[in-house]
């Protein structure tokens, strides 16, 4: 039955033969991306498992990539992906013992980072700014039905279903308060609530355009909901279902950071919010030193357990990951320590795989899309543009702040990285509407 999953990259292929790569987009791979979990996946010869998803963007991802190289309008942040991903192979071919799971991690991270990222970067700007936030919410308020159905019934329609019908058996979100964290498509709770915070800061561009009456038109269904501040609430109510303390602090830094776009001095506003999100930073590092201090427990509870995990963690990885030189110790080479097998930081987690090389590069990626974000709220006059400049803003903190607790894991890479080339896209909305003529829609799907 995994045949089917190779079904959305064969009308992907054929919409993008036909030159038809925005329907290949909107209708097959981002549903695919969002809707279906990593786990339902098929495994090609001589290649690693690839989920639905991944098949349906390759296309669009190889003439997005093409169209990028042929354009020869370069940015900082395309050199540091490039290098991420070259540094993820090459930690691979040199470190792991199994040649062929170095051929495998360099493929995933190409179609996951690579092509994701160009797609983003070539494909939505300007003229589709509108139908891909409205696609997101849309998908993502589609899984709300399942979110409540597992966080109270204890089941996961998602793992139902691939047990009783597709033969793929994994582990969901867990219980936590006598409530199952629901994990949704994403199958894992934080980073469920990861891509939902993200979701939300993009939905606040909607609420202001519903607000403003401006030429975009949300349509009469998503105008009424949004008037009723529906999807922003769900969107809530489904980070707090997956029951993960990550994802709703990160949307706490996101919600004081979408404040900004409301201030008439954006530059003194921007600076201030730094302070203060630095500021609380430090207070909450603080916070949960003192929440993991065994010594003020008798008996600690799931939360403090989790927290002090990670803490424990981060301390006793930290020199195994400066042992393991500019490469890392590659996938499946990391030394496990006092049996903690789960690196939940992705800063760690890069760290200890990729070496020194791929952290740093990690790192400034965080930076540049944090920097791109900040510039272009500064600079775009168009109050429509800068609240969305903004929201993107938004959304990294959001993904940067979490990944500090997590492993960027399932669909999230995609995801990220689509949203990340997006931001570095992003240009002045046009004051007329204007028929769409994508250049990617133009050239069939050949290479040369």
């Amino acid at each position: 039955m995994s045949i089917l999953f190779l079904i959305p990259g064969i009308i992907s292929f054929v919409f993008v033969y036909r030159r038809r790569i925005l329907t290949a987009f909107f209708s097959v791979y981002l549903p695919s991306l969002l809707l279906l979990p990593q786990e339902y996946s098929l495994r090609l010869p001589h290649f690693p498992p690839l989920t639905a998803a991944q098949f349906a963007l390759i296309p669009i991802g190889i003439v997005a990539l093409r169209q990028l190289i042929r354009s020869r309008s370069f940015r900082i942040m395309d050199a540091l992906v490039v290098v991420f991903v070259a540094s993820i192979t090459l930690t691979g071919i040199l470190r792991e013992p199994i040649a062929a799971n170095a051929i495998f991690g360099g493929i995933d991270s190409f179609i996951s980072i690579l092509l994701a990222y160009v797609t983003g970067r070539r494909l939505i700007e300007p003229d589709l700014r509108l139908k891909a936030v409205k696609r997101i919410v849309i998908l993502f308020l589609l899984t709300a039905p399942i979110g409540a159905w597992e966080w109270r019934m204890e089941q996961n329609p998602y793992t139902e279903l691939g047990q009783r019908f597709l033969g793929i058996v994994y582990q969901t979100g867990g219980v936590r308060d006598t409530f199952e964290r629901q994990g949704g498509s994403f199958n894992n709770p934080e980073i469920e609530g990861i891509a939902l915070g993200m979701t939300f800061a993009l939905n606040s561009w909607l609420v202001f355009l519903n607000k403003t009456q401006k030429k975009a038109k949300l349509g009469k269904l998503l105008s009424k909901l949004e008037k009723l501040h529906v999807p922003g609430l769900l969107l809530i109510l489904l980070i707090w279902f997956t029951g993960s303390r990550g994802p709703l602090i990160s949307l706490g830094a996101g919600f004081v950071i979408l404040q900004i776009s409301k201030v008439k001095y954006p530059k003194v506003a921007t600076v201030v919010v730094m302070v203060l999100l630095f500021v609380g930073f430090q207070e909450m590092e603080q916070y949960f030193a003192r929440l993991t201090d065994v010594s003020r427990f008798s008996k600690m509870s799931a939360q403090v357990s989790s927290a002090r995990y990670r803490r424990i963690m981060n301390e006793a990885y930290a020199p195994v990951a400066e042992k393991g030189g500019w490469l890392g110790w590659g996938g499946t080479g990391v030394p496990v320590v006092g049996g903690m097998k789960s690196i939940d930081n992705e800063f760690l987690r890069v760290h200890l795989v990729q070496g020194e090389l791929g952290y740093i590069v990690f790192v400034l990626i965080c930076a540049e899309s944090i920097r791109t974000a900040i510039a272009q709220f500064w600079r775009f006059r168009a109050l429509e543009d800068r609240v969305f400049a903004c929201s993107m803003l938004a959304v990294f903190t959001i993904l940067w702040i979490t990944l500090y607790t997590v492993f960027m894991g399932a669909q999230l890479p995609q995801f990220a990285f689509l949203l990340i080339g997006w931001g570095q896209s992003i240009v002045p909305g046009r004051t007329l509407p204007a028929p769409v003529s994508a250049p990617l829609a133009q050239p069939k799907f050949v290479i040369g």
